[in-house]
């Protein structure tokens, strides 16, 4: 779409107002440089928001039987950074593991960026460091039952994290023993031993502006900001909705009309026009921006 600049009713941070951005090379920023015109996009009647980030929980791309399909039906639904579950099961073989989903996921057509899954029972200092130097914004550990969290040796996965500060968060598989408060037990856990952790409880597809910034993923994706990659969804409005009550809408209850990422469309109402692969997008600091 080359460099062009829109002026609308555009979400951040504190909720939706009308401003103006600009796009050149597939980023926004914050003046017009170069000698290049930018080409005005008419965005009236829609309402602008960010990119979403989701992580891949109601469909894993580790269980798809077709990777771009998948992308596509993220596409769909406004996404444009996903995050790929990717569960550790072997000690010895963690990084060819690795390296294998990686290669999977080369086909995506949407950014992409990995999550490591790792048991608790599993979690070592080394695999923390491993992924923190992959970029990968941020570590899951999988719990099956709370004796599981009081048998890993804390202090050494806290020492780990000092390499490059990359936080962990908690995902719970126990089924059978839901009254346990595993959100007040890891807060206790983290706060004793000093590990750095994700704000809120990621138990949900789409992540909080707060873990975008505790991951070091958000200012680059995840919001519309200058020097932040240009991915963001038009929603139009309905007739019979003002501006005013835009913020009752729950964007990732719903489909966008328009998908752009990296400042190129890739669906119009609700058809993937660009299949092009996405790029594996590592975390170079995290917490940078808390």
């Amino acid at each position: 779409m080359g460099a062009y600049w829109f002026q609308g009713y555009v979400e951040n941070e504190k909720g939706p107002c009308f401003s103006e951005c600009t796009v050149k090379e597939k980023k926004f920023v914050r003046d017009r440089t170069g000698k290049e015109a930018f080409t005005l996009m008419v965005v009236d009647g829609f309402h602008v928001s960010p990119g979403h980030v989701m992580l891949d929980q109601k469909e894993p791309l580790a269980l798809s039987p077709s990777v771009t399909d998948t992308g596509n039906r993220y596409i769909k639904r406004g996404c444009t950074l996903l995050l790929t579950q990717h569960l550790v099961t072997s000690l010895r073989h963690y990084r060819n593991q690795y390296d294998h989903f990686l290669n999977r996921c080369q086909s995506l057509p949407l950014d992409y960026m990995v999550i490591p899954v790792v048991p608790a029972k599993m979690l070592r200092p080394e695999m923390v460091r491993f992924f923190a130097r992959k970029g990968s914004p941020f570590l899951c550990v999988e719990v099956q039952s709370a004796g599981e969290l009081i048998d890993v040796c804390w202090e050494w996965i806290a020492q780990a994290q000092g390499y490059k500060r990359m936080p962990l968060t908690l995902f719970v598989k126990d089924t059978e023993n839901t009254s346990n408060n595993y959100a007040e037990l890891w807060s206790s856990l983290c706060e004793q031993y000093g590990i750095i952790k994700l704000t809120d409880v990621q138990d949900d597809e789409m992540l909080s502006l707060k873990n975008l910034k505790d991951s070091g993923i958000y200012p680059h994706k995840g919001g519309i900001v200058p020097g932040g990659h240009a991915d963001y969804n038009l929603y139009r409005f309905s007739e019979d909705r003002s501006f005013e009550e835009a913020e009752d809408f729950r964007y990732h209850n719903s489909v966008p009309n328009v998908t752009v990422m990296n400042g190129q469309v890739k669906q119009v109402n609700q058809k993937v026009i660009d299949e092009t692969p996405g790029s594996h997008i590592k975390v170079k600091i995290h917490k940078h921006f808390v």
